[in-house]
C-alpha cells in the first residue's frame, strides 16, 4: 500500500484534525484564530496538529500578513475520497482497485507453499517418532 495513502489516513484517524479539516473546508480558508474558537485546546496544540496535517499535505498554509491562512488541499483530499469511493463502489463491476492502491499486491499475500512446508514437517516428525 502507498506509504503516502497509510500516513494521510493515520493523520486523519486523530478525531482533533479531522474536526480541523473540516472546520477549514466548511470556511474555505482561516486563521488559527478561527479555528481555535471551535476547540478547548492550547494554541501550541492546535500548532502541533496544523503542522501535521500541513507536513502531510492536506492543509495549504499560505503567509497573510502576520497570519497564516490555512485552506484543504483539495488534490489529496479527493486522492482519499477516490479510494473511499472505489470501497463502495458496486462489486458486480470490475475494478482493479487493489491493483491500482497496491501494485505489489502478490508480494503480500501468502504463499501457497506454506501446506507443503507443514506436510514436510510432520512426516519428520513422525520419522522422528518411530
Amino acid at each position: 500500500m502507498d506509504k503516502t495513502l497509510l500516513t494521510r489516513l493515520t493523520t486523519l484517524a486523530e478525531p482533533i484534525r479531522l474536526d480541523i479539516l473540516m472546520i477549514i473546508s466548511a470556511s474555505g480558508t482561516c486563521c488559527a484564530g478561527d479555528i481555535l474558537s471551535h476547540f478547548d485546546i492550547t494554541q501550541p496544540t492546535l500548532s502541533h496538529h496544523m503542522r501535521v496535517l500541513i507536513e502531510n499535505d492536506l492543509v495549504n498554509a499560505v503567509k497573510d500578513g502576520r497570519f497564516m491562512r490555512y485552506s484543504v488541499n483539495t488534490g489529496a483530499v479527493t486522492e482519499l475520497k477516490q479510494i473511499l469511493d472505489d470501497l463502495c463502489a458496486d462489486k458486480s463491476v470490475s475494478s482493479n482497485v487493489y491493483e491500482l492502491v497496491s501494485p505489489k499486491a502478490d508480494e503480500n499475500r501468502p504463499k501457497s507453499g506454506k501446506k507443503k512446508d507443514k506436510d514436510k514437517k510432520k512426516k519428520k516428525d513422525k520419522k522422528k517418532k518411530k
